[in-house]
C-alpha cells in the first residue's frame, strides 16, 4: 500500500471477437450480402467463426439470411 500505486497501461484492452464481428458488419454493410464463405474471404476470418459470428449476430436481430446470403437486418435493433 502507500506508495505503490498500479500503473494504467496506455494499450486498451480489445476484444478479438468484437472486432471480428465488427468487421463481419462492415463488409457486409460494403456488399450489400455475401455468403459466408465470401466473407471469410473479405474478411480474413476463419469460415467456422464466421458462421459462428452470423449466427449470434442474427439471433440479436442485426442479419438476416436470404437464401445462402447473409446481410444486416432492415431495422438494427440499436436504439430502441
Amino acid at each position: 500500500m502507500g506508495t505503490d500505486r498500479i500503473q494504467k497501461d496506455s494499450t486498451p484492452t480489445l476484444i478479438g471477437s468484437v472486432q471480428r464481428a465488427l468487421r463481419l458488419v462492415e463488409a457486409m454493410h460494403a456488399e450489400g450480402g455475401a455468403t459466408a464463405k465470401r466473407l471469410a474471404r473479405l474478411t480474413g476470418i476463419p469460415l467456422p467463426t464466421v458462421y459462428h459470428l452470423l449466427r449470434t449476430l442474427s439471433h440479436e436481430g442485426y442479419v438476416e439470411r436470404e437464401g445462402g446470403s447473409f446481410r444486416l437486418a432492415d431495422d438494427l435493433p440499436l436504439a430502441s
